[in-house]
């Protein structure tokens, strides 16, 4: 007897799955884009900041030798003998005045720096019988504010007492040569500041530190040196 055939059961469909985005992607894609515009926000900020702050200056004269050097020491000692003292003569204090000529000067070698700390009292000292002509044609000449910017630059190279070197060497300061008709108080300011900075060269000159005159004015001569202090010249 024939069987009826039964019909197979039909498989169920299977609907193809759809893709959706995840809740979270446009949350995730703004704060992509927040992210985005807040960097760009920070770093047009910094270079905002870059290009309205001040370059940072090197101090005077390291470029001669870093702090652990002989040279770097010697300066650092020298120039923190200076940072007390606020004489003023036509815009410069004894620091900036020796930072720029003598430290920041390529003509300066660093044998003459350190020569110039080892300068001891009696090279520079005046003998007596100068001081005397010295005090009895400008009887205030210790009392002058450009006898003390000389001393001050004077002492902080060597190490010098100060005021063992006002004793010592009334004339530092003064215009001219004691031993010469021309010895004066310049009333100048810019007169001052060149007689300054002309002593502290030549006395050093004096004292065997070569080559200070030629470095500073361009000439070693003392008499021709100081001719180019008075006229405003130098190489500083």
């Amino acid at each position: 007897m024939t069987q009826p055939i039964r019909n197979r059961p039909t498989a169920p469909s299977v609907a193809p799955a759809r893709t959706q985005a995840p809740a979270s992607q446009p949350a995730r894609a703004n704060q992509v884009t927040e992210a985005s515009r807040a960097d760009v926000l920070n770093r047009a900020e910094l270079a905002r900041a870059r290009a309205t702050t001040a370059p940072v200056q090197a101090t005077p004269g390291s470029w001669r030798g870093g702090a652990n050097t002989e040279v770097g020491r010697a300066i650092q000692t020298m120039r923190q003998r200076l940072s007390d003292v606020n004489i003023t003569i036509k815009g410069d204090t004894p620091q900036s005045l020796f930072d720029r000529a003598i430290l920041d000067n390529k003509h300066v070698t660093n044998e003459q720096i350190l020569a110039m700390s080892r300068v001891t009292l009696p090279q520079l000292a005046t003998d007596p019988a100068t001081r005397a002509k010295v005090l009895e044609r400008v009887p205030n000449a210790r009392e002058l504010p450009v006898h003390h910017f000389t001393v001050a630059m004077l002492s902080a190279v060597t190490g010098i007492d100060r005021a063992a070197l006002s004793e010592a060497c009334p004339d530092l300061g003064l215009t001219g040569a004691p031993n010469t008709p021309l010895l004066y108080a310049a009333k100048t300011e810019r007169m001052q500041r060149s007689t300054a900075l002309h002593d502290f060269t030549d006395y050093m000159r004096g004292a065997g530190v070569k080559g200070m005159n030629k470095a500073v004015w361009g000439v070693e001569n003392r008499i021709l040196s100081a001719a180019v202090s008075a006229l405003g010249g130098g190489r500083y």
